[in-house]
């Protein structure tokens, strides 16, 4: 029954993630076609800087929140609520301001006061959006993901339709328009659910500095994921031209979309079982790992050998240097999606900091080796090198079963049960 419901979840999470997925590159097509190389940096850059501030102030306060509720831990959750949105607030602005450094580039520094308005925005939307998986139906998580990109969307096309020219400040101030708008819905969320209301319960009330702690080592992994993720746009925004950036950019966010359906399934599993039966949850991330992990590989494959065409075909002739990247960065994620699947074995299990261990290990000779990159086709040994860092961080996951969980290490093939209950979440069939 366990599973039946952790299907339920997953399935709505995933039709909801294949339909933000379309109308996200849809979205990235037009502007892409608008602005073209040069506007898709700009656009690019801006994002990079004010997405990358926004989580990294995070903290993992609302994991931490969900983890102890989850765990029937009584504590004011409510102060809690007050005190971790004033602080991502804060913290990211700075954190934008800071991280501007990392171009030279005027016309982005040109807009900073309207990109430390986006960081904030975007802090506060993800907060809630963490926050939202509190409840394991995934109502609401799923609703401000897919309100994210139609407000993005409906937005470009109001530009479009109302504007000669559309530069990427205009883009710009309609995604913080969308993100603004999104925390002032979280927060209705929150107190129409009372989130902060628990049920009496008989467990030792959590502690400030257990809150926090838990916090800090989750967002210790957050931050060295961030930088796994992100480290090669920040190397090339930093040594590349912003045409180059562009065309990176495009062919990294391109990729995701391949990972829809381990996104989705990750998301349950730490929704569902966070703070709860340890036995169900290494079941099911078990599971959960044999039914995706090859044959989303097989996908990528696909999708790598049509990549020459596709690219052209989607984005035009100007954008034919990113198919390379594109190709690569297509198994990067699908093996970076396996790896995160695993994570959430130690995640939910109530030791993150397991994740930063392999976070680091899989880290330190990716950071070695990115000065001794080549400057002629950086795009192309930039993608080989998070290939690279993927490959060894799964590695590394796969390790941490035997040799510090003590229990065997997950099989890679599914079996017929599992691909009878993969059919089942596609095809909606009952689940009793």
């Amino acid at each position: 029954m366990a599973f039946a419901a952790l299907l339920k979840s997953s399935s709505r999470t995933l039709m909801t993630t294949v339909a933000v997925t379309a109308i996200g590159f849809f979205t990235s097509v037009i502007t892409a076609r608008i602005l073209g190389p040069e506007g898709r940096g700009l656009l690019s850059g801006a994002l990079l800087i004010a997405t990358l501030a926004g989580n990294a102030s995070l903290f993992g306060l609302a994991n931490s929140f969900i983890y102890h509720k989850g765990a029937g831990r009584p504590f004011n959750y409510g102060q809690w609520m007050v005190f971790s949105l004033v602080f991502v607030a804060g913290l990211s602005v700075m954190l934008a301001w800071l991280g501007m450094n990392i171009t030279s580039e005027a016309q982005l520094h040109a807009q900073l006061p309207l990109i430390l308005l986006l960081t904030a925005a975007t802090a506060g939307q993800g907060y809630f959006y963490a926050l939202s998986q509190l409840h394991d139906g995934l109502h609401f998580f799923n609703l401000m993901r897919f309100l994210l990109v139609v407000g993005n969307l409906v937005l470009l096309l109001g530009l479009v339709a109302f504007m000669d020219t559309v530069d990427f400040r205009a883009i710009l101030i309609t995604q913080l328009i969308v993100a603004a708008a999104l925390m002032l819905l979280g927060l209705g969320w929150a107190k129409r659910n009372r989130v902060w209301q628990m049920a009496e319960s008989d467990s030792p009330p959590a502690t400030w500095k257990g809150m926090l702690g838990y916090g800090a080592s989750h967002h210790g992994t957050v931050l060295l994921s961030l930088f796994l993720v992100n480290f090669d746009k920040i190397a090339l925004l930093n040594i590349g031209t912003i045409v180059e950036y562009g065309f990176y950019a495009l062919a990294f966010t391109t990729s995701r979309l391949i990972g829809a359906v381990q996104e989705a399934v990750s998301t349950a599993l730490y929704s569902r079982f966070a703070g709860k039966d340890v036995n169900a949850l290494s079941h099911h991330v078990r599971v959960a790992f044999r039914v995706t992990f090859m044959p989303m590989l097989l996908l990528a494959a696909l999708g790598a050998a049509l990549s020459p065409w596709l690219i052209r075909w989607v984005y035009g002739e100007s954008f034919a240097s990113m198919t390379i990247p594109f190709a690569i960065l297509l198994f990067e994620c699908v093996i970076t999606g396996a790896s995160w699947t695993l994570a959430q074995r130690f995640n939910a299990g109530g030791r993150p900091g397991l994740v930063f261990v392999r976070q680091f290990i899989s880290v330190v000779p990716v950071f070695i080796a990115l000065p001794f990159l080549p400057r002629q086709d950086i795009h192309i040994y930039l993608s080989m090198l998070m290939l690279f860092g993927a490959v060894l961080r799964l590695t590394v996951t796969l390790g941490l079963y035997p040799f510090v969980l003590k229990e065997r290490m997950p099989e890679i093939l599914p079996t017929m049960a599992d691909c009878t209950a993969a059919l089942r979440l596609f095809t909606r069939r009952s689940y009793g």
